[in-house]
């Protein structure tokens, strides 16, 4: 009887020996199929946005050099009549050259932020370019003053409707500017603001009490948007609060 049972665990032991690896095999091979099904997924969608993101940073400089290339300095921009700058705006910001990098900046910028077009308060139309217009007022801030900057912004804000407050030129109580524009969306419970661009401190590691140029795009108006080249590279952007182009 002993010997039965001894013989009887022995051919069991050696049934299941024999049958683990083609179990392991099998179970690898669908593992296998998966992850290749996976990767053949998402490999796609990560190039794609590697590219828009590879042309985003060599248009943010074409758009830049452009910009800084305008045949006028701050200083003159400031000593020019109304009619003067709105003629040089109209010259330099609605020409053809300018207009198709701001158009190609455009489009890769709603494709990036697709999911959230839909949940903005921002008016249809101005969605698309908001993230445009922000980093545009703030090459323009960069290379040709405040006042360049405040008439682009004006070129391209306007129409917003009655559900809209539009503030300009805000200064604090010491006469400071602390914003060029602040777009506001006035609903039924309160009112939010939607596009902003701010003067003053902005997150970064490690701190600084130090004003820098931004802009804000709801939904996410939290985070803080500047240009990395206005910025010392001592710094770095704070996670979750503050993005440098």
């Amino acid at each position: 009887m002993f010997k039965k049972t001894l013989v009887t665990l022995i051919i069991l032991a050696l049934v299941i020996s024999i049958w683990t690896p083609f179990s392991s095999e099998a179970s690898a091979e669908t593992h296998s199929i998966n992850s290749q099904e996976l990767e053949a997924l998402v490999t796609p969608t990560v190039l794609l946005n590697e590219q828009a993101n590879k042309e985003l940073d060599e248009l943010e400089t074409k758009m830049g050099e452009y910009i800084e290339s305008l045949p006028f300095t701050e200083k003159e921009f400031e000593n020019m009549s109304e009619s003067e700058q709105n003629k040089v705006i109209d010259q330099y910001f609605n020409n053809e050259e300018f207009l198709a990098l701001e158009n190609r900046m455009k489009q890769l910028d709603s494709k990036s932020n697709q999911s959230e077009i839909t949940t903005q308060a921002l008016p249809i139309f101005f969605v698309p370019i908001a993230m445009t217009v922000g980093r545009v007022a703030l090459m323009a801030i960069r290379s040709k003053g405040a006042r360049t900057a405040l008439k682009y912004l004006k070129n391209r804000i306007k129409g917003f409707g009655k559900n809209y407050k539009i503030k300009w030129d805000v200064r604090n109580d010491k006469g400071q500017l602390r914003s060029l524009v602040v777009v506001l969306h006035k609903g039924k419970k309160k009112t939010t603001r939607v596009f902003a661009v701010d003067n003053g401190k902005i997150p970064l590691i490690p701190k600084t009490s130090t004003w820098y140029w931004h802009f804000h795009v709801a939904p996410k108006d939290k985070i803080h948007h500047a240009l990395r080249a206005s910025v010392p590279k001592k710094y770095k952007a704070s996670p979750g609060e503050t993005i440098l182009h």
